[in-house]
């Protein structure tokens, strides 16, 4: 059954956004730099739901995929970052009672990070007792990991007749589910109530999904199949969140690297992020960069184009440009601006003009709240 009518739109767009933390900021930059310019050349505030059928986020990427789909402006997403940085993170500090702690607790509590999302979700729920994932005005898939199960879910809106599972889950929930990486925030459990069934459902120990999927792009490449889209009708947008090639040594000039042992320690190092968490990561995303490269242009990236793909990313100089993935430090959130306004320089123009000619034909979801 052909979901998607694709005589009436000529092309079926995906916005992907990686998991990252804090440096979620690079996106949401280069986001805010396309909403600025777009905005002025056509006369009217873009938003990024109008202009993408499908849009998939893991981690920090779910809370911004969230929020474009629900239709925030990036601009409001950028700030929530910018000004929430020590509400979501806290303040901690290495001292005695809080290394024992960590030992069996994760860094920081998702209560800021809780409130800060109920807050910006919001307004969104077009008059409901609160925003759910069926209010998002574009498709949305959003990773994560149920621990309690050992299974991976994909948060989907109802945007197939088979799709009735999630769309009245909470979307501050899902977001906070997709963002609960380990060692950082607690596994996420929680409860919401389903009309269509009439029952309370809940949801135990859900994790991070950078854990199997933190660059979305080939969820969203699967998404798009599933719906019967031909694959040349595809154009993804691919953005990262930066990353350090990880390499032994990890941290030479620092005291405490722990790198000989190659034991917890070193894997868990909590002084700067633990670099197991890091390495698995950014082997994901490379390995669904590299993936789709391939099933776009072939072995070798060769000229031939299959479909549209394009990955906006950019490589830290890990000797001076480490930025760890809940810092709160004021210079290294302008120094994620400044990376995330140089990609724009670099990518912005071509980006515009191939993803933002024409507003899509909005999806309707096969339930509806």
């Amino acid at each position: 059954m052909t979901i998607v009518n694709t005589q009436d739109q000529k092309s079926f767009r995906i916005l992907s956004i990686d998991g990252g933390g804090i440096r979620g900021i690079i996106p949401a930059r280069i986001l805010c730099e396309l909403e600025s310019h777009l905005s002025h050349e056509k006369g009217e505030q873009v938003r990024f739901c109008d202009y993408f059928d499908l849009i998939c986020g893991t981690s920090t990427g779910g809370i911004i995929a969230i929020g474009l789909a629900l239709g925030m402006s990036a601009s409001e997403i950028l700030a929530l970052y910018d000004t929430n940085a020590q509400k979501i993170f806290g303040h901690w500090r290495w001292t005695t009672p809080k290394n024992v702690r960590r030992v069996s607790h994760p860094k920081h509590s998702n209560a800021g990070l809780m409130n800060v999302l109920k807050k910006a979700f919001g307004p969104y729920s077009n008059g409901n007792d609160e925003t759910r994932l069926g209010h998002a005005k574009t498709r949305l898939a959003i990773p994560a990991y149920i621990a309690s199960s050992g299974k991976t879910r994909v948060f989907k809106t109802s945007h197939n007749p088979e799709l009735r599972r999630d769309y009245q889950v909470p979307a501050y929930q899902v977001a906070l589910a997709t963002s609960a990486a380990p060692t950082f925030f607690p596994a996420h459990t929680f409860k919401y109530f389903d009309t269509l069934t009439n029952t309370t459902n809940t949801l135990t120990n859900l994790v991070d999904g950078g854990i199997f999927a933190n660059n979305p792009a080939i969820i969203g490449f699967s998404e798009a199949i599933a719906l019967d889209v031909p694959i040349g009708n595809l154009k993804i947008l691919s953005l990262g969140t930066g990353s350090e090639a990880f390499k032994e040594p990890f941290s030479t000039d620092r005291f405490y690297n722990l790198s000989p042992a190659w034991g917890a320690a070193y894997w868990m190092n909590p002084f700067n992020g633990p670099p197991l968490v890091e390495m698995m990561m950014q082997a994901n995303s490379e390995i669904v960069d590299n993936t789709l490269k391939v099933l776009s242009r072939g072995v070798g990236n060769t000229d031939r184009q299959v479909f549209q793909y394009d990955r906006i990313q950019v490589k830290f100089d890990s000797s001076k440009e480490r930025v760890s993935l809940d810092t709160t430090r004021q210079n290294k959130l302008n120094f994620l601006k400044e990376k995330g306004k140089d990609l724009y320089d670099q990518h912005g123009t071509r980006i515009a003009a191939d993803y933002f000619k024409e507003k899509i034909t909005h999806y309707i979801p096969s339930f509806s709240l």
